[in-house]
């Protein structure tokens, strides 16, 4: 069965694929459950739609996702000129879905869904381009060991638990720990009289083995004992239940358990995550070779995060801003993981090294590195030497943008994702920023950090002339009132971690 979740028809403008993105994004994140397969759909639509736009200039544009029984499905119908991308990955090539500049296209959307076709338009059909991804798997059952040996009971107790969890069984503690050394098991229920090794051996084994010490663990026994009661609790164990057991007793139990669990473990996340937080928390000298700087930054609490690291040489300034991807708690470790590795990179430098040699290291250790190939993240490789010269390579990052008394312009500057292709080349821009200009680097935080399309259009909108208008004000200044306009926008409470770094030449 085939089930149409939005469509769109448009005639395509520069907004067309930031308003498109957000309008699917609040329909990825409803119906896709799988986060890491929501933040694929949102990037090869953002790349498939800015290089019909940009490069394509289709003139009649149609976006629609769908879902059939087994698969995600994008597909994006345009009237340019027909070229199939499933013929060419070189990402050195010139065509329709390839953002040249940026070194961005057919490779990253190769890369980044399950399977890529196209279909060139004839006559007044549209050309197709669908993008597939697999349908995420149904959230499996917790997963209970059931420790007894009276065979009759581990069948009651089967039944009263199988229709919510799944269930494995064991006979006594020797057959339960050969199961836990091959299963994912969630909580353990074990009778404490058994033959071979009991209950109370059991736990005692199970403590002395770091990955299953905390499994929650419940004990069952048909005595009313205060001394084993008492062992028992000397073990750790979660509770102790006296049988005989009915079936709403055991199961009030068990989903107390295993929340508590699941509570403490939140808890602790939510701690760490104030602490790496903290500890990522971007700190920069006011002034640097010729330079003034000043960086703020608002953080969700959540998630990913985004980075600001430097190292002043005798000559210039070295900048890395990165923004790393993703809204769970694991997202915030892989966060503190890649800030100790990119300031371990940052101190490696030497003063030949340049923005562009930075990024193209990066990338290689991300996608070698087992850990690190798990993040998703955007990356801007600043250099700041003296008399306002500059030098910035960027890997899929927001362009940054120069501000004049005149107007506001972004800089040409593009790059593929870290680790998505094996030996990417970064390319350097390099301009120079006269007296009276200033640049702003930022996270798109800054921009998307609103409810929907038309409040991040107003967002983009008066941050933009906020920067403009406050160009005569002092930096500090400056970046107090534009981050003060940020948080009125957005209540305080942006969906996304927000980062502004603006830097100007002191002479």
């Amino acid at each position: 069965m085939h089930t149409l979740l939005i469509k769109s028809q448009s005639q395509p403008d520069l907004q067309t694929p930031r308003q498109l993105r957000h309008a699917f994004t609040e329909v990825i994140e409803q119906h896709v459950p799988d986060v890491a397969i929501q933040q694929r759909m949102q990037l090869c639509l953002s790349e498939a739609l800015t290089n019909l736009v940009l490069h394509a200039k289709s003139q009649a544009l149609t976006v629609q996702l769908s879902r059939d029984s087994n698969a995600w499905l994008l597909d994006i119908f345009d009237d340019s000129p027909p070229w199939s991308p499933t013929e060419h990955r070189d990402d050195n090539l010139l065509f329709t879905f390839q953002e040249v500049e940026s070194g961005r296209g057919v490779a990253l959307l190769h890369e980044q869904c399950d399977k890529l076709s196209y279909h060139p338009g004839q006559g007044k059909q549209q050309n197709q381009l669908r993008l597939r991804w697999s349908s995420a798997k149904k959230q499996k059952k917790q997963t209970i060991l059931i420790v007894e040996d009276n065979a009759s009971l581990s069948r009651l107790y089967q039944l009263y638990l199988s229709d919510t969890f799944n269930i494995l069984t064991a006979a006594n503690g020797h057959h339960a720990l050969q199961q836990l050394a091959t299963q994912q098991v969630d909580l353990l229920l074990s009778d404490i009289q058994m033959p071979e090794m009991n209950g109370l051996s059991l736990r005692k084994k199970i403590n002395q083995q770091a990955e299953h010490k905390l499994l929650p663990f419940i004990f069952l026994t048909g005595k009313d004992d205060q001394l084993i009661q008492e062992q028992a609790n000397d073990l750790g164990i979660d509770d102790y239940l006296i049988k005989p057991v009915n079936k709403n007793q055991l199961l009030k139990t068990v989903q107390r358990v295993l929340g508590r669990s699941q509570q403490i473990h939140t808890q602790l996340g939510e701690r760490i995550d104030k602490k790496i937080s903290a500890s990522l928390k971007p700190q920069l000298p006011q002034t640097a070779n010729s330079w003034r700087m000043q960086v703020s930054c608002r953080d969700t609490g959540a998630g990913g995060g985004d980075l600001l690291l430097h190292k002043v040489f005798a000559h210039k300034t070295q900048l890395l801003l990165t923004d790393i991807m993703g809204h769970d708690h694991s997202a915030k470790f892989f966060s503190h993981a890649c800030g100790g590795y990119i300031h371990g990179l940052l101190q490696a430098m030497s003063t030949d090294s340049n923005p562009a040699q930075l990024l193209t290291e990066l990338s290689n250790y991300v996608m070698d590195d087992k850990l690190l190939a798990q993040v998703t993240l955007t990356c801007c490789s600043i250099e700041l030497s003296e008399g306002g010269k500059i030098s910035v390579a960027s890997a899929g990052h927001p362009a940054p943008l120069l501000i004049c008394a005149e107007q506001i312009q972004a800089i040409d500057v593009g790059g593929v994702l870290p680790g998505l292709i094996a030996d990417c080349q970064y390319q350097n821009s390099e301009l120079t920023v006269r007296p009276g200009q200033r640049l702003a680097f930022y996270t798109d935080g800054l921009f998307e950090s609103a409810a929907d399309n038309d409040a991040r259009f107003d967002l983009q909108t008066q941050i933009s002339a906020a920067l403009r208008s406050t160009l005569q004000l002092p930096i500090n200044e400056a970046l107090q009132q534009v981050m003060s306009l940020f948080d009125q926008l957005t209540n305080a409470q942006p969906n996304d971690d927000a980062l502004l770094l603006l830097i100007e030449p002191t002479l």
